[in-house]
C-alpha cells in the first residue's frame, strides 16, 4: 500500500506499508518501532502484543501523545486489560489495530494536526 499524502508540518510520515516492512520517509523499516510527527524511534524492544508492560509504555510518557495506536500486523490482537487501563489511568486514547489500519489512521490523524503517536509490532 502507497501513501501519498505530504504532511508538510511533520518531520516523519508514513509513506507506505507492504507485509513485513514499513516506509516512513520512503525508507523501509522491518523492525517494531514508534513513529510521532517530530520523532521515530526505532529501537522499540517489543515484537508481539504480550510482551507490552509499563516499562515497555513508559516511553509515551516522554512523547505525550493525545492518542496511541498500535499496530499488531496483519491481524488486529488486543493487550492485557492492564495495558488498556494503564492508558486509561494517563488519560491517553488508545487504539489497537492492523498494520494497516494504523498507518491510514496515524496519516488521518497528523493531517488533523493531532499529537499522535503509533506504535508497530513487528515479531523478530
Amino acid at each position: 500500500m502507497d501513501l501519498t499524502q505530504d504532511f508538510s508540518n511533520s518531520d516523519f510520515i508514513i509513506t507506505g506499508y507492504q507485509p513485513g516492512h514499513i516506509l516512513i520517509n520512503n525508507k523501509p523499516y522491518s523492525k517494531s518501532l514508534i513513529i510521532c510527527p517530530d520523532k521515530l524511534i526505532t529501537t522499540w524492544d517489543v515484537h508481539q502484543i504480550q510482551q507490552l508492560n509499563k516499562p515497555s509504555l513508559s516511553v509515551f510518557l516522554d512523547l505525550q501523545p493525545e492518542v496511541v495506536l498500535i499496530g499488531t500486523g496483519e491481524q488486529m490482537v488486543f493487550p492485557a486489560g492492564e495495558i488498556i487501563a494503564w492508558f486509561a489511568h494517563q488519560k491517553i486514547g488508545f487504539e489497537v489495530m492492523s498494520i494497516t489500519a494504523a498507518c491510514r489512521t496515524y496519516g488521518i490523524l497528523v493531517s488533523e494536526g493531532r499529537r499522535v503517536a503509533a506504535a508497530f509490532i513487528f515479531p523478530d
